[in-house]
């Protein structure tokens, strides 16, 4: 089981990687009709890790710093992928698969989680409407 500010640091770190993961294919898709989806799929996750951040401080926590190691493979990844094929398509792919992963995630941490702030739970609900949110868009690309 875990904690209010176990969930939360959690769902913190899923919007940083969140907003890193579209920055790091906004070059790609600028121009394009997606360019204005990704955009808005990026401040939906900056909101997002706003408002974890103010609910951690409300328990007396600090927001845990997603680690650069993580932030700069997840760059590495993305570069790698979209070598080769950097293609609308590949970079809906993409999104969609770091949105899939996020929502299982996020539901097995829901499922673990003991506590019973509702704006926890909320906000964790909110993490998973914007990422399956994020699928809906990005289907139309593949």
């Amino acid at each position: 089981m875990i904690t209010e500010t176990e969930l939360l640091q959690y769902i913190h770190k899923i919007a940083d990687m969140g907003c890193e993961g579209i920055i790091s294919v906004m070059n790609y898709a600028e121009g394009s009709t997606m360019d204005n989806i990704l955009r808005g799929q990026l401040e939906s996750y900056r909101t997002l890790e706003q408002n974890a951040e103010k609910l951690l401080l409300d328990y007396g926590q600090r927001p845990e710093d997603t680690g650069a190691i993580a932030k700069t493979s997840a760059k590495v990844m993305s570069a790698g992928k979209l070598m080769a094929d950097h293609s609308i398509s590949k970079i809906a792919e993409m999104t969609i698969e770091g949105s899939t992963m996020g929502i299982n995630k996020i539901l097995k941490h829901l499922h673990d989680y003991s506590g019973n702030d509702q704006n926890v739970v909320n906000l964790a609900n909110d993490l998973l409407n914007i990422q399956r949110q994020n699928i809906d868009q990005l289907q139309n690309y593949l």
